[in-house]
């Protein structure tokens, strides 16, 4: 059996992995987006996150079952009211997320997607009724440094579109999401069994939702037609959403949730490291357009000033580990 700080360290890599994955899946799942568009002329951009996002989640569920069997879909009560609350705030993140990410690029919205390091400590704060530690303050101001110097932001021009807002929304979301992971109420839950009633009902709400919100006939089915947006949709899954979150809530209890917030903030990171050459690949394969991104010293300081943070919060932990 392992020691708490053992388990503290393993956890640490367990979410660098799910974190990987979640950077690397941006430039994936923003190639899945530039595919599907064609596919679906004249639907809205809500249609198509939703369209984009049903199969993940029935393939996350199909993932689940692959490990564990039918038996993982059978919940407490206490576990389907974590798999409600998780499902309906990653849903909502989720549905923002992808459907601003089809007026911005895939490493804007990594960069704004970070939001939730910042409000990760503030829900902290309010629920113990204390001040964030100076430490954290600290990491935290190195994270937003580090990502706005990788996102290139200019902070004399810099205008929030409505993709990007949509983004920033989502994170909101998903610092809800993530935060209640560490809720003591939520402790002795299967970690496996609540990520599946999760990913089922979101697979059942985003199927509910596609024909709800298609405006052509057969829209709902139409990308099905394409081998290469199947492939990228199955690659999404596995590598930024059911990969990831399955990691997520079995680790992530290990370690207090701000820690985890900040290791989560390295998501740009892979996902500009991987923009490198992933999408030149992409597009060679599926022949849509999707140039790959460039090296720069934006790149290398943002990154540094982020594993920087990274390292800072893991040499002085929350007293507690599996706290908030």
């Amino acid at each position: 059996m392992m020691t708490p700080e053992r388990q503290r360290w393993a956890a640490t890599g367990m979410l660098l992995l799910a974190c990987a994955g979640q950077g690397v899946g941006f430039v994936v799942g923003k190639a899945s987006l530039l595919a599907q568009v064609p596919l679906v002329p004249g639907e809205s951009s809500w249609f198509i996150a939703a369209q984009n996002l049903a199969p993940r989640f029935i393939i996350g569920v199909l993932i689940l079952m692959a490990f564990y069997g039918l038996r993982v879909l059978q919940l407490t009560r206490q576990e389907w009211k974590q798999a409600g609350f998780l499902a309906v705030t990653s849903l909502a993140g989720c549905l923002f997320q992808v459907d601003g990410m089809q007026r911005t690029s895939a490493s804007v919205a990594a960069f704004i997607t970070q939001f939730y390091v910042v409000l990760i400590p503030c829900w902290a704060a309010l629920l113990q009724r204390r001040r964030p530690r100076a430490v954290e303050f600290v990491a935290v101001a190195l994270v937003l440094v580090g990502m706005a110097v990788l996102a290139g932001i200019d902070w004399q021009t810099l205008t929030i579109g409505s993709g990007e807002l949509a983004v920033m929304t989502g994170a909101v979301f998903f610092s809800f999401m993530l935060f209640s992971i560490n809720w003591p109420s939520f402790a002795t839950n299967r970690p496996e069994r609540a990520t599946a009633g999760m990913f089922a009902l979101e697979a059942v709400a985003f199927t509910a939702l596609c024909p709800i919100l298609q405006q052509s006939p057969g829209a709902t089915l139409a990308p099905l037609q394409s081998v290469e947006w199947v492939w990228l949709i199955i690659a999404a899954s596995v590598i930024a959403s059911a990969g990831p979150f399955i990691i997520v809530t079995r680790w992530q209890r290990f370690m207090a949730a701000t820690e985890a917030g900040l290791i989560y903030s390295l998501g740009p990171v892979f996902s500009a490291l991987s923009g490198l050459f992933l999408p030149g690949l992409i597009a060679v394969w599926t022949h849509v357009a999707y140039p790959n991104e460039v090296l720069t010293a934006s790149l290398v300081a943002g990154g540094l000033l982020i594993f920087a943070a990274n390292a800072l919060i893991q040499l002085k932990p929350a007293a507690k580990a599996g706290t908030v």
